[in-house]
């Protein structure tokens, strides 16, 4: 309601009004949308996994069931095993993907729920437009509330079709980091793993 009463104020104002209204409802979303689609996508590091799965089919087969059982309950070993020296080392460089992934996981999330609230602004806006609209006498005033209405409606759908590819972006990288995740689940011990310094470092 508190909109609907400014319509007629914004209709009877320069066009540069209305324009910055909409300027300030997008703000810089859409921008930050294009910026991160072309963003590079974090994929499965193939070799990484197939590296880390054999590892642990080979401790499996190799270490006894006490043995495992006497490790993954107080992190004590019977006797050295260098493979399990490999896979911590080869899981702190996985925990440090996964975490890069859960980042872009949530930028990801976050230019959308802000594109969600842009559009929300925007029929908000139209709506009110549209109620106001109907109790106009004036024809030149109903054209122009018409032609604010399609322009925010041109917005409406630039803004959809930006979140609804942000959306299959964040699906892919959802599945993504589910792998990761359950792979890193795998590995004994996992939560005491130690991320790579020098991967974490990397701009993401």
């Amino acid at each position: 309601m508190a909109i609907e009463q400014y319509v007629k104020q914004i209709l009877d104002s320069p066009a540069y009004l209305f324009d910055e209204i909409i300027r300030k409802i997008i703000g810089k979303n859409v921008d930050n949308a294009k910026i991160e689609l072309i963003r590079y996508t974090t994929n499965v590091d193939n070799i990484l996994f197939d590296a880390i799965k054999s590892i642990l089919v080979d401790l499996q087969e190799e270490e006894g069931v006490v043995s495992r059982f006497i490790y993954n309950l107080f992190g004590l070993e019977l006797r050295r095993n260098k493979r399990r020296e490999q896979l911590v080392l080869l899981g702190g460089q996985l925990k440090t993907q996964h975490n890069k992934v859960k980042a872009e996981l949530f930028r990801v999330y976050r230019h959308s729920e802000r594109l969600s609230l842009s559009i929300v602004d925007l029929k908000r806006l139209r709506e009110s437009f549209l109620r106001k609209s109907r109790t106009f006498e004036s024809i030149q005033m109903l054209n122009k509330s018409n032609f604010y209405i399609n322009e925010i409606e041109a917005q409406l759908n630039v803004l959809d079709e930006y979140k609804l590819s942000l959306e299959l972006k964040h699906n892919n990288l959802k599945d993504i980091e589910q792998l990761y995740t359950m792979l890193l689940q795998k590995i004994p011990r996992y939560q005491e793993l130690q991320e790579e310094r020098y991967l974490r470092m990397l701009p993401s």
